[in-house]
């Protein structure tokens, strides 16, 4: 049976919708595909105060990991508020092998901190708990 010329071009009208259809899907498949999760990171925070030569010292150390994993060579900041002011970086050291970093505080007067992690493009950033330090 033969089709009509409106029949024809009916059905190649459909074919080049469906063809459309079909490339405008792919390519949105496509950048769906690329969009770049960062993965979640974790910033562990503990003082500890110890005594060297005779004076009482704080020692604030952090553990940076993702998703158990250590996070090396990762640069890591200390923010200190005192009473009446604004966080302010005091610090920032490198996390060695293990995720590990420490800073050696001794304030004037009693003070907050907390550790930052400003993040990658491969990992987030975050920020540890709060721990107050009291003067001397």
């Amino acid at each position: 049976m033969r089709a009509s010329l409106l029949t024809r071009a009916g059905a190649a009208a459909a074919a080049g919708a469906m063809a459309i259809t079909g490339a405008v899907a792919t390519a949105g498949a496509a950048d769906a595909a690329t969009v770049h999760h960062r993965l979640p990171t974790r910033l562990a925070i503990a003082k500890r105060h110890a005594v060297e030569h005779h004076r009482r010292i704080t020692v604030i150390g952090g553990d940076l990991r993702s998703r158990r994993f250590p996070l090396r060579d990762k640069t890591v900041y200390l923010d200190r508020r005192i009473p009446g002011g604004k966080w302010t970086v005091v610090g920032h050291e490198s996390t060695n092998r293990f995720g590990q970093v420490a800073f050696v505080v001794k304030p004037g007067v009693t003070a907050r901190f907390v550790l930052v992690y400003k993040g990658s493009p491969n990992f987030r950033p975050t920020h540890s708990r709060v721990v107050t330090v009291k003067g001397s």
